[in-house]
């Protein structure tokens, strides 16, 4: 009763939750049942008025409510009432011509189109697929969804007619090229706006043993791949036997114009199609006979669990073989060697103690410049606003996912965003817990080399993606000084001194004194020598992929991920400042945050711990902000930013390792 109160509007949240479950379950129900569901919520609502629980007007809020929860539901897991029922679709399928009976539902469903298996008179069994009103929304969902989790996912198509005619095209496409492929039986539009594709039955589905041809299956794939068309989610599921030979069944996932990636990418999925059917070893024999050794050798690097669909990992599991036996067994039957995979950097007694002598300097470090003294500065934190300072948390922790927009534009290769993004939030975890360069690397190329990419390429995706990065950072930093929107006095007034230095001068010569350093290093042969060793291995992979970076799509994702990477810090440290009562324009904050940021990165401290509290203090000072201020908000931000995140940082490692992305 407390929800509503006797003279309020606010909804009921029990009856909120009885429309909305009745709603959802609607149209999965007989009649009977939706009129019983009906008559309960207009007799809760009517109770609910008359014991003073709510007025009408919340009880109307309430039904509406419950209604947009539902509605919610349906539109994310799609609803049986868009769908046709058998009946409408043995109408249809009579309208385009094909009469049909024993017309079944077909025993396994997916998301937004509607399965059915049916005999016709003239043509046989068939199989048809029917997109009903609510296609649209639940494939744009579940493709989306796809998209962020599976890399090569198919993009949303945005009409019934389009899926249609895209499916019934490359299956037509594909039949007139030589490849098995079911029969169209006809496709179109029926009067009720749905959108129709009926084929030839699929035939009998694949059952493991030693004597499967599976030439068949690698000759299918590669006739596909003749025709510049790929597949992209092969499994069990998409080969049939019809009258002894092999069918490709399901084309949907069809697209044209396929990239190398893609094509290997089938392979792999190929290979461990044949590795369940025969085992490994006449698996990998075949494999060896259809590909040519480049092939192969390609092929070993696309053989891990992420280039593999849901689908067919479950298969393999299921199986009991094990994607890193498929492989082995493939390098030796080729006599190649197997791809190695970066070992990651564990946490050990050492970096720990490197943390804590780095957070001991840090504090240190705020102190001694800032001239607080510890209680004042602890009284300043204490009197934060809480509710600014957890906006300040949610909003610090978005430019992990424009980070992952960065990073994957820097890639050569499709790859799914979702794994990436979890991929940066374990880097936040890893630059904490294993304060140092390599480590971070270490991450970056395993997950790289998990996705079918080598590790001198891996190396350059990071290279390129720091770089961009750079770029932008001292793009803003130009733009707002020399535009004069960011207000900062490069006059730093020592606290405990009383005079002043020209901050600008210092960075002047702290510039100069890193110049000299570099050229002392390359004059000696040494030096020279090892450096160039190490880059040289790296220019041919780093050549292809800046080739790929030519698309505007790539370029697009690099430069505004990581734009969009400072603009969200520099709001977070807005945020932070708010919560201490303090503002400044964004130009500013921009020119705080990217100036820390480039000290930051030029001082050889993992991490910036330390440094970068420091320069943002010294920052924030500048642009007129007290002392205590200062520091508390330099330390607010890293904690947001940089303390707190390797604990979600920690749980993204640990999924990660668990789904083999690392």
């Amino acid at each position: 009763a407390a929800s509503g109160g006797s003279a309020g509007s606010v909804p009921l949240i029990s009856l909120a939750c009885a429309v909305a479950v009745s709603s959802a379950a609607s149209p999965h129900l007989s009649l009977p049942f939706r009129h019983f569901g009906r008559w309960v919520v207009l007799v809760a609502m009517l109770c609910v008025v008359l014991l003073e629980s709510s007025t009408p007007f919340g009880a109307l809020l309430s039904l509406l409510l419950g209604v947009a929860a539902a509605a919610a539901v349906h539109l994310g897991l799609g609803s049986s009432m868009g769908g046709p029922n058998l009946t409408g679709v043995g109408v249809a399928l009579a309208q385009l011509g094909l009469p049909v009976d024993h017309l079944v539902e077909a025993p396994r469903q997916s998301s937004g189109v509607f399965l059915a298996d049916a005999m016709s008179p003239t043509r046989g069994a068939v199989h048809i697929k029917v997109y009903g009103r609510d296609a649209r929304d639940t494939q744009l969902l579940s493709r989306l969804w796809r998209a962020i989790w599976y890399r090569g996912a198919t993009r949303p198509a945005m009409t019934r007619e389009q899926q249609v005619e895209h499916e019934g095209f490359v299956t037509m496409l594909a039949a007139s090229r030589g490849i098995a492929v079911p029969q169209v039986l006809v496709a179109g539009m029926t009067d009720s706006g749905d959108a129709l594709l009926a084929v030839a039955q699929r035939g009998s589905p694949l059952e493991p043993g030693p004597n499967v041809a599976i030439e068949k299956i690698w000759q299918i794939v590669r006739s596909l791949h003749q025709i510049d068309l790929v597949h992209g989610a092969l499994d069990l599921d998409s080969f049939a036997v019809v009258d002894q030979e092999f069918v490709l069944t399901d084309l949907s996932t069809v697209t044209s114009t396929a990239s190398r990636d893609q094509q290997l990418t089938d392979l792999a999925q190929t290979m461990v199609v044949t590795a369940i059917l025969v085992g490994i070893e006449r698996a990998t024999v075949i494999a060896a006979e259809q590909l040519d050794s480049q092939d192969v050798q390609d092929l070993l690097a696309y053989l891990q669990p992420p280039a593999l669909g849901k689908s067919l990992r479950e298969d393999l599991k299921s199986s009991g073989l094990g994607i890193e036996a498929v492989r082995s067994a493939l390098a030796a039957v080729e006599g190649v060697e197997v791809p190695e995979i970066a070992q990651l950097r564990r946490v050990s007694l050492q970096s720990l103690v490197m943390l804590v002598l780095l957070l001991f300097v840090a504090g240190a470090l705020i102190v001694t410049l800032g001239a607080v003294s510890i209680p004042d500065l602890v009284a300043a934190l204490g009197s934060a606003s809480v509710t600014v300072a957890l906006a300040a948390l949610v909003v610090g922790q978005t430019p992990f996912f424009t980070q992952a927009v960065a990073t994957r534009g820097a890639c050569p290769r499709p790859i799914a965003y979702g794994p990436v993004a979890l991929l940066q939030l374990s880097i936040g975890f890893m630059a904490l817990a294993v304060p140092s360069t390599a480590g971070r690397l270490a991450l970056d190329i395993r997950f790289f080399q998990r996705q079918g990419i080598p590790a001198a390429s891996a190396v350059s995706i990071a290279a390129i993606d720091g770089f961009s990065g750079f770029l932008v950072q001292i793009s803003l930093l130009l733009l707002t000084l020399v535009f004069g929107l960011g207000r900062v006095d490069l006059t730093w007034k020592d606290p405990t001194a009383g005079g002043s230095d020209d901050l600008t001068l210092l960075l002047i010569v702290a510039g100069a004194v890193i110049f000299l350093l570099a050229l002392v290093a390359a004059a000696l042969p040494a030096t020279r020598n090892r450096f160039l060793n190490r880059v040289r291995p790296m220019l041919s992979e780093a050549k292809q992929t800046f080739r790929s970076l030519r698309s505007l799509s790539n370029l697009l994702q690099i430069f505004g991920g990581n734009l969009g990477n400072q603009i969200l810090f520099a709001l977070t440290l807005g945020i932070c400042l708010r919560a201490f009562g303090g503002s400044l324009n964004l130009a500013t904050l921009l020119v705080i945050y990217v100036s820390a940021a480039l000290f930051g990165g030029l001082m050889p401290v993992p991490g910036g711990i330390g440094v970068m509290e420091a320069a943002l203090m010294t920052g924030l000072i500048a642009a007129g902000i007290d002392t205590t201020t200062a520091s508390a908000t330099a330390l607010l931000f890293r904690l947001v930013t940089f303390y707190l995140p390797p604990i979600w940082g920690w749980v993204a490692l640990r999924w990660l390792q668990r789904h083999s992305y690392l």
